[in-house]
């Protein structure tokens, strides 16, 4: 029974993960609103606009699942967009698309494949960690940092209009 118990606490772990991620995923998603054209809008101080934060966003979760795919042998679906019609529209489309390929990955790996260490190529500013380490802190902790970002940023653009 014991071993049992021990079995379900780690794949628990698994379900932890994956909601913590969409958790910050529906966090930035909150975010988005406004006219397309606030999304290209770049503070005039210098600075990324909220299109480009969220492309970097949707990229760093996609690059990272796929990396942490590869180095544990899973192969994951290619992510699908549909073209959408708008900046808001395709941004979201893609966000949505890096989280699918996050639940893929999660749904294939056990509680026990959280806890193997992984180390991160270059640019991943991560390092070495846990995978669950390493999950949590690219689709959680990265992802709402940049959901900040976005709010700010949508907002000075909407006040420069």
């Amino acid at each position: 029974m014991r071993g049992q118990e021990v079995a379900s606490v780690a794949d628990k772990a698994v379900g932890d993960v994956i909601r913590f991620g969409l958790g910050s995923r529906n966090w930035l998603l909150a975010q988005l609103d406004g006219a397309d054209e606030l999304y290209t809008w770049k503070p005039p101080g210098g600075g990324r606009s909220a299109e480009e934060i969220l492309t970097h966003v949707a990229w760093g979760v996609s690059a990272v699942c796929s990396q942490i795919a590869a180095e544990i042998g899973l192969v994951l679906k290619e992510p699908k967009i549909a073209e959408q019609e708008g900046i808001a529209a395709r941004l979201k489309a893609e966000v949505t698309a890096s989280y699918e390929l996050f639940t893929e990955l999660c749904e294939k790996i056990d509680g026990h494949t959280l806890e193997k260490i992984i180390e991160l190529p270059p640019p991943g500013r991560v390092g070495e960690g846990t995978i669950e380490r390493v999950l949590r802190i690219i689709t959680g902790y990265h992802v709402v940092h940049h959901a900040g970002q976005i709010a700010m940023v949508l907002s000075m653009a909407t006040k420069a209009r």
